[in-house]
């Protein structure tokens, strides 16, 4: 990736690796290759495109957020709750959970700061660790 929110100048390149989950409808590996077999284009292209009559068009912002939120509103959900940015909130609370250390997290999204922190949401769950760890400490 040559743009994105941080890098605005193509100042260097964003490689973001694609993992094979087995027999996961979730695999972004197959996901992205049965776009590309869908979607057909050559190599310089840009990654994400739509088919359009004549010719192709590239995925942008306002199409997938509109996008986004029809498909929410057909599986019956809010989808004012949602924005494309929930992929980026989700993507580091999902990582933190599954006990990626923060700067392979903050690594992992580009992030130039600590802001990734205020995305991760924590439950009365996390909470209770956290009292109970100090607790324990406390016996020690």
């Amino acid at each position: 990736m040559e743009w994105s929110k941080t890098i605005q100048f193509g100042n260097r390149k964003l490689e973001l690796p694609l993992v094979k989950i087995k027999e996961s409808p979730l695999c972004p590996y197959n996901a992205y290759n049965r776009m590309c077999t869908l979607i057909p284009v050559d190599g310089d292209k840009p990654a994400f495109l739509i088919p359009q009559s004549k010719g192709y068009k590239i995925l942008c912002y306002s199409f997938f957020q509109k996008r986004l939120r029809d498909i929410l509103e057909m599986c019956g959900l809010n989808s004012s709750k949602f924005s494309s940015h929930s992929f980026r909130r989700g993507g580091a609370t999902w990582a933190f959970h599954s006990k990626v250390p923060s700067e392979l997290i903050q690594f992992h999204g580009d992030w130039r700061s600590d802001a990734y922190k205020v995305y991760l949401e924590f439950d009365l769950q996390d909470k209770l660790s956290i009292s109970r760890a100090m607790a324990d400490e406390i016996l020690n």
